[in-house]
């Protein structure tokens, strides 16, 4: 397959080269390293995990920005998706899930539909390389609290982390046993604009229970509270039901590192994780008359207004063994098993939903690194088996049900090899050969079956190459090609069966990386050949043929003198359907759902003496559509949120106050059948101490 099927005749639009030279001048002339006092803060060597191998940022052409645990660990964010939106060009999407140019991370489908269609993902959610199930962290998110750094890498994925990262990647990495004890606790309270309370406990401990031989570090992380969203009843639901606000969630993980001092190069970690989340769960607003503005969901078993409460779990067990097969080459196997359940209770309604995956993956890299050639990369296998189930349940109705049970087999074959043409350029040359074999069967009250046995295999090469301007700036560019699976689905107007096609990508990008001493700038400029992109209607899933988006991407960090970091972002992002079939022909030349012109955010931290610290972040997201129609009364996005933080230090003990959403902004993600949105939440006010020993 050619990697530039179906692109040959692909013209930029003539505003992205201005936007293109604009960001890459930037940052490749306009940055001095001289251009700032020496005595200030050292900004650390960010390293890139997410493409398999570790790299320094400036050996990557991928946009991606490295999140670190100094910035998220006092608690303020407390799940992933809670900061990855420091990235240009992500924004979040409601319901846990994100937005990376325009690509939601929950897949084409919202709500119920993305059970009834198989739920498959756009961006690929990993923690410590094992990848997260669709419920998984839309229903448990990843916690933050003990992790090292997270990754967000931006644009099509699929040639290292296969399917279901056809809009990005995020990568989280938690904290290996170290052979020193040591012990954290953290406690916490915060106070949302309705008064309600929410409390958080957290907790690690690391041992060693042989010396410099075998360690182990636990963790846990809890909430437990009512959420910031305000409720109504039409009738008596909120008299004669449970407390539909009411919340809890619990992060438990274990680790043990194994290092044998009798066998050289040998490294051995075993993972336990079991998360759990109770309760309220949605960001469903009904108010619609005031825009959203109370962020009220009013509960009426006569109309159909209902929220979801849930009981859903996480139980991963993995294991990683790497072995330095020499000086030059490294093997690292995982193996990982992974058991989750999404589950919700409608009310007032009656629907019951449960969804199960059970999967096993085995994945294995040779890593070569000689230090006399100027050839280096990796190979890898792939090889994982999910099963699912779902059972939908209106109790009301006798035989009114949906089961769905399905078994998805995986098999790849990927890896990348960097040559040294000259000191200066490096050329990469990647690529997955990825089989799916899809075997699902849906049955509707008993009477109507869909029977779906789909074999596909495709492949996924990635063409890129660096070049070094000086010490401290790499220019990068890079073609490579994306994909997510199709499926099968239910259409809601008139009950048949039907299936959609995959959708894939061509993505080109140009891209610039400095990092100084006191100051880090990197710069993207990105287009992307969308075909058969997945689009969903009031009623099922569509394949779109073909639709575009281009943009550019700006962030920077830098220490103006010792005491005060700055830092900033840009994203620039446009986006059009160019051809549909007959039957979606109104969405010809619309704009892609999600999608805002512009996302800038500004921040700054101040730091006073050894002990004080206070700082402040801004962001604003620009209008978008909810729906690939454009309906007007979908128009989301276009507000700007603040948050304010303090921060005091006295040797072991650390103690934050913050602000959330300062000015109360009201933030609407999405808007759903015209009456409802999922909002963003309201003034939080919390605080937090940390005590490490």
């Amino acid at each position: 397959m050619s990697l530039l099927k179906n692109n040959s005749s692909v013209q930029f639009p003539s505003n992205l080269s201005a936007v293109a030279l604009a960001v890459i001048s930037i940052n490749a002339v306009s940055v001095s390293s001289t251009a700032f006092a020496e005595e200030v803060n050292s900004i650390p060597t960010l390293v890139v995990t997410g493409e398999k191998i570790d790299k320094n940022i400036k050996e990557t052409t991928t946009a991606v920005t490295v999140i670190r645990e100094e910035t998220y660990d006092s608690g303020e964010s407390k799940e992933v998706n809670d900061v990855v939106t420091v990235a240009p060009n992500v924004t979040s999407a409601g319901f846990g899930t994100i937005n990376i140019r325009g690509v939601n991370g929950a897949g084409a489908a919202v709500g119920g539909n993305a059970f009834m269609t198989g739920g498959r993902p756009r961006i690929s959610t990993s923690v410590d390389g094992v990848t997260e199930s669709w419920g998984g962290y839309n229903f448990t998110p990843a916690q933050l609290w003990d992790t090292q750094q997270v990754e967000v890498l931006r644009g099509p994925q699929s040639t290292t982390q296969g399917t279901n990262a056809i809009g990005g990647a995020v990568i989280i990495n938690t904290n290996d046993p170290a052979f020193t004890s040591e012990s954290a606790v953290r406690i916490g309270l915060e106070q949302y604009e309705n008064n309600n309370l929410n409390y958080n406990l957290a907790i690690m401990n690391n041992g060693v229970l042989v010396e410099d031989e075998l360690a182990y570090r636990i963790t846990f992380d809890g909430t437990k509270g009512e959420g910031f969203l305000n409720y109504e009843q039409e009738n008596s639901e909120l008299n004669d039901g449970p407390d539909v606000n009411d919340s809890e969630s619990q992060n438990f993980r274990g680790k043990l590192l194994w290092k044998p001092k009798n066998i050289n190069g040998l490294e051995a970690k075993l993972t336990l994780v079991h998360r759990k989340n109770t309760g309220e769960y949605l960001s469903w607003a009904n108010d619609s008359d005031n825009n959203f503005s109370n962020q009220t969901m009013t509960l009426d078993s006569n109309n159909n207004e209902n929220t979801r409460l849930q009981d859903s779990t996480v139980d991963t067990i993995s294991t990683e063994i790497s072995y330095d097969i020499s000086n030059q080459t490294k093997n690292i196997l995982q193996v990982s098993y992974n058991d989750y359940t999404a589950y919700f209770d409608e009310y007032p309604g009656d629907t019951i939903a449960k969804k199960t995956e059970k999967s096993i993956t085995v994945e294995n890299r040779i890593i070569y690194s000689p230090s006399d050639s100027n050839l280096s990369g990796f190979i890898g296998a792939y090889a994982s088996q999910a099963d699912t189930t779902l059972d939908v349940d209106f109790t009301t109705f006798a035989n009114n049900f949906y089961v769905a049970d399905g078994t998805k087999t995986t098999l790849a074959l990927y890896g990348d090899t960097a040559y040294s043409l000259s000191d200066k350029t490096t050329l990469n040359i990647g690529g997955r050969l990825e089989n799916e074999n899809q075997d699902r069967t849906l049955v509707r009250w008993s009477t109507q079956t869909l029977n779906q046995d789909e074999n596909t295999t495709v492949f996924l090469p990635k063409l890129s190459a660096t070049y070094a301007l000086n010490q401290s700036t790499t220019l990068g560019a890079s073609v490579s090609r994306g994909y997510n699976g199709g499926g099968a689905a239910l259409d809601w107007s008139d009950y048949s069966y039907y299936t959609y096609d995959k959708e894939e990508v061509t993505a080109y990008e140009f891209s610039s990386k400095s990092q100084f001493q006191d100051f880090n700038i990197n710069a993207s400029v990105f287009f992307n050949d969308y075909s058969d992109y997945q689009a969903y209607t009031s009623d099922r899933l569509e394949n779109v043929k073909s639709a575009h988006t281009y943009g550019a991407e700006l962030e920077a960090v830098t220490f103006i003198n010792e005491n005060l970091e700055i830092r900033g972002s840009i994203g620039t992002l446009q986006t059009k359907v160019d051809s549909t079939d007959a039957d979606t022909s109104s969405w010809n030349g619309n704009e892609i759902t999600y999608s805002p012109d512009l996302n800038l955010g500004l921040g700054f931290t101040q730091y006073i003496g050894d002990n004080w610290s206070f700082g402040a972040d801004a962001t604003y997201v620009g209008e978008y559509y909810s729906d690939l129609a454009n309906t007007e009364d979908y128009k989301a996005g276009d507000y700007i949120t603040t948050n304010a933080r303090v921060k005091y230090e006295m040797g072991d003990l650390m103690i934050d106050g913050y602000i959330k959403n300062l000015t109360n902004e009201d933030v609407v993600y999405l808007i759903n059948r015209g009456t409802r949105a999922s909002v963003g939440q309201t003034r939080t006010i919390g605080l937090s101490a940390t005590y490490r020993m």
